[in-house]
């Protein structure tokens, strides 16, 4: 993940469009998110479960990020969120893919 892209992450943050814990996977399932980030540190459980989540129900995933991106996120330790804001996920998407 480029540093522009971790730097909009706090916009992301203050903005309240982020989907962590038990409510992710649930937001998975209702398509209530447009992007999941998997940290590299996460349980292979825990990675199994969003990966295939996400590719049933064609989520963008970003995975094998950094832990610091997931403690920045909340000041705690979580291994996946998602974003729910259709505009902030799309710009994500649209500048990793350059």
């Amino acid at each position: 993940m480029n540093s522009s892209n971790l730097q909009f992450l706090g916009l992301v943050k203050k903005a309240g469009a982020i989907v962590y814990g038990d409510a992710l996977m649930e937001a998975i399932r209702t398509k209530s998110v447009y992007v999941v980030l998997l940290s590299d540190r996460a349980s292979e459980r825990t990675q199994k479960q969003i990966k295939d989540k996400c590719a049933f129900y064609q989520i963008k995933l970003f995975e094998n990020l950094p832990e610091e991106v997931f403690t920045n996120i909340k000041g705690k330790t979580i291994s996946a969120f998602g974003i729910d804001n259709q505009k902030m996920a799309s710009k994500i998407v649209r500048d990793e893919k350059r």
